[in-house]
């Protein structure tokens, strides 16, 4: 026994319900890119920041431990193509025997933050990483 061909009202409604279904899709889809963008944006940007915090041990003083630390967030930042269009803000704090390094990246033109579609969170990402202080006393 043959079945019956399908009639174009299934057809229809199959056209319909992907085109009331299309919609959600696609937001999950920009959603899904969009926060994966987020979070290895801000995973680097706290690698950078341990980076730096980490090249201040070598430092003898505070302005060398300042130094380093700049240079560092400067030679990832330059190995990163993501970062391309960004700025990227360094700060080193130092209290007792801790030096704190501060990573900031404004991240304002890159393209997660671009879609209107999605809503996405403050594209000004700041990590901070702390270490104890290393050279002379």
């Amino acid at each position: 026994m043959a079945k019956p061909p399908l009639g174009p009202s299934t057809r229809g409604a199959t056209i319909v319900e992907f085109a009331l279904v299309l919609p959600i899709l696609i937001c999950l889809l920009l959603g899904v890119l969009g926060y994966g963008q987020y979070f290895l944006l801000a995973h680097s940007v706290q690698q950078i920041a341990n980076d730096a915090a980490r090249a201040t041990v070598a430092g003898l003083d505070k302005d060398e431990r300042e130094a380093l630390a700049k240079q560092s967030v400067s030679d990832d930042v330059s190995a990163l193509r993501e970062f391309a269009d960004s700025r990227v803000a360094t700060q080193v704090d130092e209290d007792g025997d801790a030096v704190a390094v501060e990573v900031t990246l404004d991240a304002h033109g890159l393209p997660p933050f671009n879609t209107p579609i999605v809503p996405m969170p403050a594209p000004l990402i700041e990590r901070r990483a702390v270490v104890r202080r290393g050279g002379l006393t």
